[in-house]
């Protein structure tokens, strides 16, 4: 090809992208004038930022140590049109959410840069390995430049990196307010080498800050940084960290406005053959804590930090300990400390739903101000529980006798204040609920209207009915309406015993309204039975017949109208009342029944079948 025509071709290319360019320029400034007779763009641009402002991070929704959320989603506003763009672009406070762990080096100091003076929300997640040496030097520097505009601080370090950065942190923070501080990694309680946070740490100035969490890191009850807290979080410090019980009080003294504590293993310590309530010499009040969460290895040092507080406004009390005793005696000891503070004149109402959950070395409560707190069997259920509840009481005993579980448990339910019960739920194959605990507390709860109970509680429970001699004018339970059965295999002795019982409740002319079986095995002929005495019953959605037909493992074909047994040894693992050894009337036939289910020998009953419930 000739030379000059491709310096010609060469010449009209370039001739043609310069028409483009200066097209597509042409193109830009015309929509930027049509945007601009848009009805919204005729609005002040402050106006505009407001209400960019309602997609921008707000304080109440800082919090630190890995959340995951859309910091950033406000630039999306950004992509709209040049205008918006310039707007987003220059406010300071959309810029002033930085998490140190997701920008790099050079997406932190730009948004620093258009943050400019904007009160900061840095959040810091130090990645154990993946930081050199390098990295973190310039992070240091940053935090340490712009400490003086920090509202809002969340830091996450193994040990040694954790230990410098609070070192290198000495300059004021007049406008820090929230402060969220944990030490992660392998690290030993009781080593010197646990990070302590030092009184230099802000010189020691941080008149504004008012909300404080230390996870794994120890603090002096004595640090200015106590003063004047609103929330205040401590988990796990190591034994000489914990406060004496004076320099405790001293601290609670200075945090007048506190309305949240949450102690792990950082209250006093109670000391050998402290005497409750003889020992309680001094108390502080708190006026405006409404919520304290209280958790030790040693029930007693949870009972010395109740036992020291007076709390007027409290409306959720979590009680989380170990008993170190085998007869539980630490916790009945103080006992009367967690019920002082279950419920107060503070509260609306009075409680009226009782959650039991428990195993053989562990007492669960959730206690309710609500009338219908139910943990039925999903995790989610659980937590509803748990955040509903006005009081979470929760004691590990690792030592117990067996049957210690059952005096713990009957001996909170008479320390707490649930004489208007309305609600009770014990589903657990182990229950404290036997005959014995059933008619010494059914007499408190008239108002208590509907039971959720799982095996054996079901059983103490009927045992109860069958026993109250009472009548009309005296009956136990006079308000119950609804009794819901869980997990339970409803057995011919099972279903002749519970309509024994619901057949009373008719006779003393307090009759059950509702009977809910719709969690357990019943066959359709036991549900028509209890139907002739319970107006609703609810049963299951496949019946045992239904699932005999369709080759269940269910071996039911032979037993006719009720489920088998099989000893109950997968439901019953405790509490065999004495009085079970009477059971000759349950042998009794029925008229009119002496046929049902009879298997070769003609007698309709197993032997396995002697324990009903």
């Amino acid at each position: 090809m000739d030379p000059s025509q491709a310096n010609s071709r060469e010449y009209q290319q370039q001739a043609v992208d310069a028409e483009i360019k200066s097209l597509e320029g042409f193109i830009r400034a015309l929509k930027l004038r049509r945007n601009a007779l848009t009805p919204i763009s005729s609005l002040p641009t402050e106006v505009i930022a407001a209400i960019f402002s309602i997609l921008r991070p707000v304080a109440s929704s800082f919090t630190t140590l890995g959340e995951r959320s859309d910091r950033l989603a406000w630039l999306r506003v950004t992509h709209v049109c040049h205008y918006w763009r310039e707007i987003a672009l220059n406010q300071p406070l959309f810029w002033s959410h930085i998490n140190f762990t997701t920008l790099t080096s050079a997406g932190v100091a730009e948004t620093l840069v258009r943050a400019k003076t904007a009160p900061l929300y840095l959040e810091a997640r130090v990645p154990t390995g993946w930081w050199d040496d390098a990295r973190f030097s310039v992070f240091q520097k940053e935090l340490q430049a712009h400490v003086s505009h920090i509202c809002h601080l969340g830091i996450s370090a193994e040990d040694f990196r954790f230990r410098e950065i609070l070192e290198g942190l000495v300059s004021p923070a007049p406008t820090l307010e929230h402060l969220s501080l944990s030490s992660v990694g392998h690290w030993d309680r009781e080593l010197s080498s646990r990070v302590f946070v030092p009184d230099t740490l802000f010189d020691g100035t941080a008149p504004r800050l008012s909300h404080l969490e230390l996870h794994n890191c120890d603090i002096s009850w004595k640090s200015l940084l106590l003063k004047g807290l609103k929330y205040l979080e401590i988990h796990m410090p190591t034994k000489d960290a914990r406060p004496s019980l004076s320099d405790w009080l001293d601290a609670l003294d200075e945090m007048p406005q506190l309305k949240t504590l949450d102690l792990h293993s950082a209250s006093p310590v109670a000391p050998p053959g402290a005497l409750f309530p003889s020992g309680v010499e001094r108390t502080i009040t708190l006026p405006f804590l409404a919520h304290l969460n209280i958790s030790s290895v040693s029930a007693r040092d949870c009972g010395l930090a109740l036992a020291h507080l007076l709390l007027p406004a409290l409306t959720k009390l979590c009680f989380t300990a170990t008993s170190c005793s085998q007869d539980g005696s630490d916790v009945q000891e103080i006992l009367p400390y967690v019920a002082r503070h279950a419920h107060g004149p503070q509260d609306s109402q009075p409680i009226q739903s009782v959650v039991v959950r428990n195993h053989r070395a562990c007492a669960e409560m959730f206690v309710g101000t609500l009338p219908n707190i139910d943990v039925k069997s999903s995790p989610i259920a659980l937590l509803d529980a748990m955040l509903s509840a006005r009081v979470v009481f929760s004691v590990t005993g690792r030592v117990w006798s067996p049957g210690t579980h059952a005096e713990v448990f009957d001996a909170a339910m008479t320390a707490l204040p649930i004489d208007s019960l309305v609600t009770l739920t014990s589903q657990l194959r182990i229950s404290p609920l036997n005959k014995q605990s059933w008619l010494r507390h059914a007499p408190r709860w008239s108002l208590l209207q509907c039971v959720h109970l799982g095996t054996p509680a079901a059983r103490g429970f009927t045992e109860m009915l069958l026993e109250d001699r009472g009548e009309r004018e005296c009956t136990l339970l006079p308000s119950l309406t609804k009794l819901v059965l869980v997990d339970i295999a409803l057995s011919a002795r099972r279903t002749l015993r519970l309509c024994d019982a619901l057949m009373k409740r008719v006779e003393q002319g307090v009759p059950l309204e509702t009977l809910d079986l719709s969690k357990c095995s019943a066959t359709s002929h036991a549900i028509e039975l209890l139907s002739e005495i319970v107006v609703d019953v609810l049963g299951p959605e496949t019946t045992l017949n239904k699932r005999v037909q369709m080759g269940s493992i269910w071996n039911c074909a032979t037993r006719g109208l009720f489920v088998e047994d099989d000893s109950d040894s997968s439901w019953v693992e405790e509490d065999h009342d004495e009085d079970d050894s009477d059971t000759g009337s349950d042998d009794e036939v029925w008229p009119g029944w002496e046929n049902w289910g009879s298997d070769s020998d003609g007698d309709g009953y197993d032997e396995d079948e002697m324990d009903y419930w």
